[in-house]
């Protein structure tokens, strides 16, 4: 039975270790991930990875300098729980850390790993074809509905309960079918709002998180000139900790920005019944004389009316041409 999404994700500490003096959440990796292991045995020379089985292990670091004679392996914890050890020779006096390689970095695997679906297939197809891969460590308290988000938000895509396979990119792609066509005859009780609050012209990326360090080991920094020119400097930033390389930190921060760096204009609507197989994230055609933009526009809500007949549509749109994006600086850490 699938848990419901205000529901913490089941993490466990280091609290199912009898005798354990500080509780640490056991974390989940997937991809490629650079993590400080926890401490497992008195001596100082076994210590735990992962809360799972692990690919690999490509590099071992203390105080960021090279480890020798360190062996890891997957096994079984004392509560008979399947963990990924790291044994090392002697007990270490500094910042021990490892890079590692854990369960699936797609992110339709890392979906369905925090909450079991079965309808990712599209989903998963798609961020293999785009070559979306994520990196990181699941180690803090945060409800189903939060991790969903978060994870989804490093390749720039969005869930619901009401779409088809459940994940799917946004803004969809601009080939995407456009599901319905309304003109003013299909529209009610409408109204526009014209939304300047969240206009971003510059934007600073944070990303591929170091959880041995508690930083992130790369950053850059991406512009829209022509909205700037038009708008000014209106900074933003956005944390991508699970992006591992700059070409996606630039994909996801470029689609980002376009969308944003434009007024959006936030429609709604009442429509026929005929429209309640309308599913958020679809384009829809809308065509009317008193409707401040006309043109496609995505949905991003839809309230089917049970018991009253109408349907009631939430859909917005950017105002004007994509503007152009550029790479103004990137940095890493060394």
């Amino acid at each position: 039975m699938t848990r419901p999404l205000s529901d913490l994700i089941p993490l466990r500490t280091t609290s199912v270790w009898p005798g354990y003096g500080s509780i640490e959440i056991i974390p989940r990796v997937y991809g490629r991930a650079r993590v400080s292991p926890i401490r497992y045995n008195t001596a100082g020379t076994q210590y735990v990875l992962a809360d799972h089985a692990l690919a690999g292990v490509d590099a071992v670091t203390l105080d960021g300098k090279s480890l020798p004679g360190w062996t890891w392996q997957n096994g079984f914890d004392m509560t008979g729980h399947g963990c990924a050890f790291l044994q090392v020779s002697s007990a270490p006096s500094g910042t021990l850390a490892a890079t590692v390689r854990g369960l699936s970095g797609n992110p339709a695997d890392i979906i369905a790993d925090i909450y079991p679906r079965s309808d990712l297939q599209d989903f998963r197809i798609l961020c293999a074809n785009q070559e979306l891969t994520l990196g990181g460590a699941l180690d803090t308290r945060m409800t189903t509905r939060a991790a969903l988000a978060f994870v989804l938000n490093q390749v720039g895509a969005v869930w619901s309960a009401g779409l088809p396979g459940f994940a799917t990119a946004f803004p969809p792609s601009p080939d995407a079918p456009v599901w319905a066509n309304l003109g003013p005859l299909d529209i009610a009780s409408w109204s526009a709002e014209c939304a300047l609050d969240e206009l971003v012209t510059r934007l600073t990326v944070p990303f591929d998180w170091d959880y041995a360090a508690g930083q992130a080991a790369q950053s850059l920094i991406a512009e829209a000139p022509a909205a700037a020119k038009i708008h000014g400097a209106r900074e933003a930033t956005l944390d991508l900790p699970w992006v591992k390389d700059a070409r996606q930190a630039l994909a996801v921060a470029t689609k980002w920005l376009q969308w944003r760096a434009r007024p959006r204009w936030i429609g709604r609507f009442e429509t026929g019944p005929t429209s309640r197989d309308l599913q958020p994230g679809v384009w829809i055609g809308i065509q009317h004389p008193s409707f401040p933009v006309s043109g496609e526009y995505v949905v991003t809500d839809v309230d089917p009316g049970y018991g009253r007949g109408g349907v009631t549509v939430t859909a917005e749109a950017p105002a004007g041409v994509v503007p152009p994006v550029s790479l103004v600086q990137a940095s890493a850490a060394f």
